[in-house]
């Protein structure tokens, strides 16, 4: 239960990561004239790392998560072998009482059945969990990065549209001075 709980506090923290790095973008200084904004590079720099560093340990969880399965399949493979040694004793012990072997096997398979299940089980929730989680990760990174994209893509072409406002104002003034030259006598 304590770990489900981390697992689920680390994807917030990832999330509101995200959400602060977004803020900064949102409430950057604005240049006059432009649609660029200033952010500190230290400061996208700084949670960027957090977010970085926050990745590997939802991987380790993921491999805790196919550890335990393994320990868990370990454990049931050493139960059925307990029991069938066990019940290989009860049938040596019990040859002529015909039912009580047929009774034994049915346990022993059943033992072998439930653990083989327990194991796909926890094999297919840490597989569901992992591709989950990076699923959700994939998806937060494309959805900021497109929306980097577009206010860069924004904040360029709202530069280039300043620059070529400016410069067709300087080339009109150069033109007038020449005119004003050539029609000085």
């Amino acid at each position: 239960m304590k770990d489900n709980y981390e697992v689920t506090s680390r994807r917030i923290e990832i999330t509101g990561l995200v959400e602060v790095l977004q803020e900064i973008v949102e409430d950057g200084s604005k240049m006059p004239f432009s649609k660029k904004i200033l952010v500190d590079r230290e400061e996208v720099n700084t949670i960027l790392d957090e977010i970085i560093q926050s990745i590997p340990e939802d991987l380790r969880t993921a491999q805790w998560v196919l550890a335990e399965k393994d320990r868990i399949l370990t454990e049931a493979r050493t139960e059925y072998e307990r029991t069938k040694a066990e019940v290989d004793r009860m049938m040596q012990e019990k040859v002529n009482n015909h039912d009580l072997v047929k009774e034994a096997e049915a346990k022993a398979q059943e033992i072998l059945s439930k653990a083989q299940t327990e194991a796909k089980l926890v094999r297919l929730s840490a597989r569901d969990y992992a591709d989950s989680l990076l699923s959700d990760l994939e998806t937060e990174i494309r959805k900021k990065n497109q929306e980097m994209m577009l206010s860069y893509k924004n904040l360029f072409e709202g530069f280039v549209q300043e620059y070529n406002k400016t410069f067709t104002s300087t080339s009109l003034t150069i033109k007038e001075n020449i005119k004003e030259l050539r029609e000085m006598k």
